[in-house]
């Protein structure tokens, strides 16, 4: 049983995780397809409208290095929020309960106002980033922003982009390590206990903490996943999408319980 212990600064309860081995992700890929196949149709669902989002925000943007840059960071530090029907489909397999597409909504339905409050947080830090992510490019480019298609023809970017690239990477990637770290077990117990947002990313904070090793892996392989999916021109997401929100789901079980 999982301990609760109450933080003493804020008032409320926030759950003690269990350790996980380094080889734990690979376990949860493996039940997360399992519970893919059991609710393919309404799974694949979910991953078809998630990524037809993708498919619009690329439609809209892939002319401008910027725009490009940030509304995909953007795209993929709102998805652990986006899977939220997917988190559903896993929680009402393992309770034996059905799992249609219809069914994979209720989840929303009943932790509307918390998943809104949590959206709330995850929309400042793609504020944030857009800010960030400008104030790079602008050091980087100037005014004169390079199209997506003709950024790297242009000598500008060869010249610095070694360094342009590794700044770049490194902004984003301490603020999706926040972003991870505040919501990889979040929207899954916001789901399945329908606990206080702010309960839920101390809980999903404590869960990295306490597991280091474990959850990096376990990033490294949402980020490697992603990509494939990305190199697909985003077809491949259509499957990987839903396959990732059940495994997360069962990161979930196998650390909070």
């Amino acid at each position: 049983m999982v301990d609760t212990t109450m933080n003493s600064a804020q008032g409320f309860p926030v759950l003690q995780p269990r350790k996980i081995g380094f080889l734990s992700p690979f376990v949860w890929l493996k039940k997360g397809w399992q519970d893919l196949v059991h609710s393919l149709r309404a799974s694949l669902g979910h991953g078809l409208i998630i990524t037809a989002m993708g498919w619009v925000v690329l439609m809209f943007t892939s002319s401008h290095l910027y725009m490009f840059t940030a509304a995909i960071s953007g795209f993929l530090l709102v998805s652990p929020l986006m899977a939220a029907g997917v988190y559903e489909l896993s929680r009402r397999r393992e309770s034996g309960q059905p799992v249609t597409f219809e069914d994979s909504l209720h989840g929303l339905q009943r932790n509307g106002g918390r998943l809104t409050r949590f959206a709330g947080v995850m929309v400042l830090f793609i504020v944030a980033w857009f800010v960030i992510s400008d104030l790079i490019l602008n050091e980087y480019f100037g005014r004169d922003i390079p199209a997506l298609s003709g950024a790297i023809y242009q000598t500008s970017w060869f010249s610095g982009g070694p360094k342009f690239l590794l700044t770049y990477s490194a902004v984003g990637g301490v603020v999706a390590l926040l972003v991870f770290m505040l919501s990889v077990v979040a929207v899954p117990m916001m789901i399945d206990r329908g606990v206080a947002p702010g309960v839920a990313m101390l809980t999903s904070m404590r869960t990295v903490w306490l597991n280091i090793p474990g959850m990096l892996h376990w990033a490294m392989l949402l980020t490697l996943l992603t990509l494939v999916g990305f190199a697909t021109q985003l077809w491949g997401m259509i499957v990987i999408i839903p396959w990732l929100g059940h495994s997360t789901w069962h990161a979930y079980r196998d650390t909070i319980g």
